[in-house]
């Protein structure tokens, strides 16, 4: 699909932090149907403002910006860190979220890009990021993107009672 819609890839910065929070609950929203866990309280709303910030500050995290200063999208980008010792850097994408009404206009794909770019400049090796067996848009991309399955991780519940209200 072509697009005329300009935009940047952009740092983001503290003052987008409300903003970027309220963002990240609509993508935990829109996962919740393959994976309802999280619950949607004050405690976890504190933690991931925290956890966003410190993205943020970090220089982790990315949004998409139109050239009326509108925020479309995000994305991070952070270093893998495994407990023993490597032979190659991997780093790992997460939280690419794209507001409904600009999906599939290439702004995932530029965030990724990005992000790729950043990771590289840091020395990561390789890239990795997970996405549900069930998103079927987001596999499409990634694949599109030239990204190749490489762990299954498999689910099992325990209860058949998991529903907490």
């Amino acid at each position: 699909m072509e697009s005329n819609l300009r935009f940047k890839i952009r740092l983001a910065k503290l003052n987008d932090l409300e903003l970027i929070t309220e963002f990240w609950w609509c993508l935990i929203k829109e996962q919740e149907i393959y994976d309802d866990r999280i619950v949607n309280s004050d405690f976890n709303k504190h933690k991931s403002v925290n956890f966003l910030r410190e993205r943020i500050v970090n220089g982790n995290l990315f949004v998409a910006e139109s050239q009326n200063l509108e925020i479309l999208g995000l994305g991070t980008i952070s270093k893998d860190f495994h407990f023993l010792q490597t032979n190659f850097e991997v780093w790992n994408i997460a939280d690419i979220w794209i507001k409904k009404e600009f999906r599939r206009k290439n702004i995932a794909s530029e965030i990724i890009e990005r992000l790729e770019t950043v990771a590289k400049e840091q020395g990561a090796d390789e890239i990795r990021l997970t996405v549900y067996s069930g998103n079927l848009s987001a596999i499409s991309l990634y694949q599109k993107l030239k990204y190749n399955p490489k762990i299954i991780t498999f689910s099992k519940p325990l209860s058949t009672d998991l529903n907490t209200d």
